[in-house]
C-alpha cells in the first residue's frame, strides 16, 4: 500500500485525532513500518505504524507463483505477533490500537525511551560494551518462555516454508555431492529431537538497544515450531556478516559473550551443539550475504555487494567441505575474522583467496 493510502486509511480507524506519517523506518518483503505524529486537539504524541500487506507487488522478486504462494500466509503473522506479545508477556514496544481485520498497529516509539534499531547503532558504531550480554539473555528469557505455550498457540506458516526460504542459499551453495549436508540441516532443522515454538526472524532490525544495553524486541509473528537451537545462532550469523563488511570491531567478542550469557541464563544442564551452532551461523551469513535484497544497502556500500558475497559464499565453502567440516565454534570464529580481514581489504572483489 503506497504511504498516503495507508496515512488515509489509519486516519479513517482512529476514533479522534489525525496521523501524520513519517519516514519508513523498514520495508521488506510482507510488513511496512512508519514513524507517525498523532496529534488529538493540541496534543501530539510519537508512535510508530505498522501494516502487514496483503499482496506481494508484481514487479517484487518474490511475485512468481511457487514462491509467492509459500509467502502467501505470512500476512497473517501481523495478528499472531499481537497474540505472540500477549501471551509472553516480554519487552516489545507497547501497542496502542490494533486493526485485525486491517493488518494494521499502532504501537509506541520506543525512541522516546532511549531505544535505537540495532541496526543502527551498529551501522553509527555506536553499540553499548553491555548489549551482547543483554542480548543473550533476552533470547534465553524468550526460549524459556516460548516453551511452555508451544502447545497453545498455532503457527501461521508452516515450519518448511520457512526453512525453504532461511536456508534458500545455503542449498544454492551445496552442489556437487554436498547435497547430503543440506539434507542434514533440514532435518535437523525440522525434526529435532525436541520441537518447539521458535522465533526465526530474530535479526538486527528486530532488536532495539538503548545506552545501558538494556534490549527490546519485536516482530515475533514468523514464529513456528522447529528447532530452537536455531534461534540463537541465526542472530548471530546477521550480525557476524555485519563483522565481515567492516563493523563491529571486536565482533568475535561479542558473539562469545552474547554465547556465554544466553548458556547462563537459558539452563545449567543445557548443553550447546556446537555442530548446529556452526551450522545455522553460516546459513544465517549466507542468506542476508548471498542475497543481498535481504539488507541494508550501507551494509554492502562499506566494503562493497561482491566482496560480501564471495565472502559469505567463501565461508560456505570452507565451513561445508565434506572432508573437513567445521563443526566447532572456536574454529568458526577464527576463519571469520581472516575472512573479515580480507573482505575489508578488498580481495574479494577477485577470485576468492586461500584461509
Amino acid at each position: 500500500m503506497l504511504k498516503n493510502d495507508l496515512q488515509e486509511k489509519v486516519n479513517r480507524l482512529i476514533s479522534q485525532g489525525r496521523i501524520q506519517l513519517g519516514e519508513l523506518l523498514a520495508g521488506g518483503v510482507v510488513s511496512d513500518v512508519y514513524s507517525a505524529s498523532w496529534t488529538v486537539e493540541e496534543s501530539a504524541k510519537n508512535i510508530v505504524v505498522k501494516h502487514t500487506k496483503k499482496d506481494i507487488a508484481p514487479s517484487h522478486i518474490f511475485s512468481k507463483a511457487d514462491v509467492k504462494n509459500s509467502f502467501s500466509k505470512a500476512i497473517l503473522t501481523h495478528n499472531f505477533d499481537v497474540e505472540i506479545q500477549k501471551a509472553l508477556k516480554t519487552s516489545t514496544p507497547v501497542i496502542i490500537e490494533h486493526f485485525p481485520k486491517e493488518n494494521i498497529t499502532l504501537m509506541e516509539n520506543f525512541n522516546d525511551k532511549g531505544y535505537t534499531l540495532l541496526q543502527e547503532l551498529i551501522i553509527s558504531e555506536k553499540l553499548p560494551n553491555a548489549a551482547g550480554r543483554q542480548m543473550g539473555k533476552k533470547l534465553a528469557a524468550l526460549r524459556k518462555k516460548l516453551t511452555p505455550i508451544t502447545e497453545q498457540l498455532n503457527q501461521v506458516e508452516s515450519s518448511q516454508t520457512q526453512f525453504d526460504e532461511r536456508f534458500y542459499e545455503l542449498k544454492a551453495l551445496l552442489y556437487n555431492g554436498r547435497i547430503d549436508i543440506f539434507n542434514e540441516i533440514e532435518n535437523t532443522f525440522l525434526s529435532p529431537s525436541e520441537v518447539r515454538l521458535t522465533w526465526t526472524d530474530g535479526d538486527q532490525k528486530n532488536f532495539a538497544v538503548n545506552e545501558k544495553g538494556e534490549v527490546i524486541i519485536f516482530d515475533l509473528g514468523r514464529m513456528i515450531k522447529c528447532d530452537p537451537d536455531f534461534m540463537l545462532p541465526n542472530l548471530l550469523g546477521h550480525l557476524g556478516l555485519f563483522y565481515i563488511a567492516g563493523y563491529l570491531e571486536n565482533g568475535t567478542n561479542f558473539l562469545k559473550e552474547c554465547t556465554n550469557s544466553f548458556l547462563e541464563a537459558y539452563n545449567p544442564d543445557y548443553k550447546l551443539n556446537e555442530k548446529k551452532f556452526v551450522d545455522y551461523f553460516t546459513a544465517a551469513v549466507l542468506h542476508r550475504g548471498m542475497a543481498m535484497r535481504w539488507i541494508d544497502k550501507r551494509i554492502g556500500n562499506k566494503i562493497g555487494e561482491d566482496s560480501i558475497k564471495n565472502a559469505s559464499m567463501h565461508l560456505g565453502d570452507i565451513v561445508f567441505n565434506k572432508e573437513k567440516r567445521i563443526e566447532n565454534i572456536e574454529n568458526l570464529f577464527s576463519i571469520i575474522t581472516k575472512i573479515r580481514k580480507a573482505a575489508i581489504s578488498g580481495l574479494y572483489k577477485r577470485t576468492p583467496i586461500k584461509i
